[in-house]
């Protein structure tokens, strides 16, 4: 018997420009390889182009559109968001039509705050919450960072509140389920980002320099690791003899201005075009929070991968070139990387990502299968 999902989500799953969106995607066709239909639910938090409209609806067996009204809601509490604060109701009122229409093996809701729509679900359904991250406090963590709190933020007790509605709690990587355990009672497994492995067609001709590049989002803690990176360049400006360095993604329309030492490559068509053109990849992450994504997506088209511990939470892995305790420290190691050292990370980088797929993989079929 077909088996169906309902998938609910203020974010989407087109095009996989920024994590949460790659992290949707993954998921759904997860569902889908387990032999699920689909049903996606996207509330248009971030708009709809036609190109992203017909993208879903081509990937997707069921498409449905809620627009928004009016930009998001100001925090109710001042310093921070009651769980609801996003969410709205129009929501509810299509699921429970939907719900009369289909029978649903499961509902996935995409983020803790918007997991209201939970409670318009049959009981019968398996209700389950992808939280994406930690928001409960996290306006502190980013005042702590020297950031300003940005998107959603709220207490870890309100946060538990959401959790509670649902019969499984997914979390991206074992520290924060580890802490979703203290605030809620409600099962919490670890899946991961799995995405198979991406062969490139075609490898970039040999040039004089060894290419480093980056690729991501213009969230702050990525300005500010970006930033960082920068500094560290240019205190170890010997290595530019050596190297050259690569930016792309969002990221550049807030960086360009400032930038000393990067190519600036913007947005890209698709994502194997930039991987393509790189030799090693880097993710120079400090502080933040979730799963970074980029960092599986660069080892996904088999990319040597150097970057620091906080790039790597939730990515078990030896290698010494993927826990470097600072920024400085990535640089200072591509000073003294030779031909040996660069092929144990290539192979290293490799392993690290089958074992990791192989894991969640077996989670999800467990948990879905």
């Amino acid at each position: 018997m077909t088996k169906h999902v309902l998938i609910v989500s203020p974010i989407p799953s087109h095009p996989q420009f920024q994590g949460n969106s790659a992290r949707i995607y993954r998921l759904n066709q997860m569902f889908k390889q387990c032999g699920y239909k689909i049903h996606f639910v996207y509330f248009g938090m971030e708009g709809l182009s036609d190109t992203q409209r017909q993208a879903m609806e081509k990937d997707w067996d069921y498409f449905h559109f809620v627009r928004p009204e009016g930009p998001a809601a100001q925090p109710a509490y001042g310093e921070y968001f009651d769980i609801d604060d996003w969410y709205d109701q129009r929501v509810s009122i299509l699921v429970e039509k939907l719900c009369l229409k289909w029978k649903y093996d499961v509902c996935l809701v995409n983020y803790v705050w918007f997991s209201k729509v939970l409670d318009a679900i049959p009981e019968n359904v398996y209700k389950v919450i992808d939280t994406h991250d930690v928001f409960g406090d996290r306006h502190i963590v980013a005042k702590e960072a020297g950031l300003e709190p940005v998107w959603f933020y709220t207490t870890k007790a309100l946060e538990g509140y959401g959790l509670n509605r649902a019969d499984l709690v997914i979390a991206i990587q074992d520290e924060e389920a580890a802490y979703f355990k203290t605030i809620t009672d409600t099962t919490v497994e670890v899946i991961g980002y799995v995405t198979p492995l991406q062969k490139l067609q075609q490898l970039a001709p040999p040039k004089n320099k060894i290419r480093v590049g980056y690729i991501g989002s213009g969230n702050p803690f990525n300005v500010k690791s970006i930033e960082g990176l920068q500094e560290a360049i240019i205190a170890n400006a010997d290595v530019l003899g050596k190297y050259e360095f690569y930016l792309a993604g969002t990221i550049c329309n807030l960086f360009k201005d400032r930038n000393e030492v990067f190519n600036i490559v913007g947005m890209v068509g698709e994502l194997d075009e930039f991987y393509r053109d790189i030799d090693i990849a880097i993710n120079p992450m400090v502080g933040g929070t979730g799963l970074k994504i980029k960092s599986l997506e660069a080892l996904s088209f088999e990319k040597p991968l150097m970057a620091t511990s906080d790039a790597m939470v939730g990515i078990p892995t030896m290698e010494q070139y993927q826990q470097a305790s600072s920024i400085s420290e990535i640089i200072e190691s591509l000073g003294v990387l030779d031909d040996s050292s660069y092929e144990r990370l290539i192979e290293n980088s490799k392993r690290v990502f089958d074992q990791y797929n192989a894991e969640h993989i077996s989670t999800f079929k467990k948990l879905f299968g």
